[in-house]
Parts: C-alpha cells; sequence; structure tokens
C-alpha cells in the first residue's frame, strides 16, 4: 500500500486572513478603551450605579483577554 502524506495542497506557514505583525488588533483595544472610559466613570459615581460600572469594566476586560489568547476552540475548529 502507498504512504499517503500529502494532506494540504495550500499548507503555507502563515494564513491570507492573518493581520500582519506591525498592524494592531483593534478589537482587543477597543475593549481596552472602554474598560478606561467605564473606570472612569465608576470613580466619579456611588452607590449601585458604581458597582454595575465596575462589573461592565471586569466584563471588558474579560473581553479583552478572550481577545488576546488564541483560540482555544479545540476540536471545534478542526477540519480534515
Amino acid at each position: 500500500m502507498p504512504f499517503v502524506g500529502y494532506v494540504h495542497a495550500n499548507d503555507h506557514d502563515s494564513d491570507p486572513d492573518e493581520r500582519p505583525v506591525w498592524e494592531p488588533n483593534w478589537r482587543l483595544w477597543r475593549w481596552v478603551l472602554a474598560a478606561f472610559v467605564l473606570a472612569g466613570a465608576a470613580s466619579v459615581t456611588q452607590g449601585l450605579v458604581s458597582l454595575v460600572l465596575v462589573v461592565a469594566v471586569f466584563a471588558c476586560g474579560c473581553k479583552a483577554a478572550a481577545e488576546a489568547m488564541p483560540n482555544g476552540d479545540g476540536l471545534r475548529e478542526h477540519r480534515q
């Protein structure tokens, strides 16, 4: 039986849809900017409004961390 080792015809080192190294990740920075704006608003308010804004800052930080980390979906993105 012959060895069939040629799997991907266009297996390149970089994906053409990838962002170049020098280009900033604007999806990440929009969450960071939103977190700073919400943190500033939370620092000048009091009570329940401040609590809601602090929770929103935490949510924006989580979204920014999710954008910064590589895709961790495991086999969900597996293609054969």
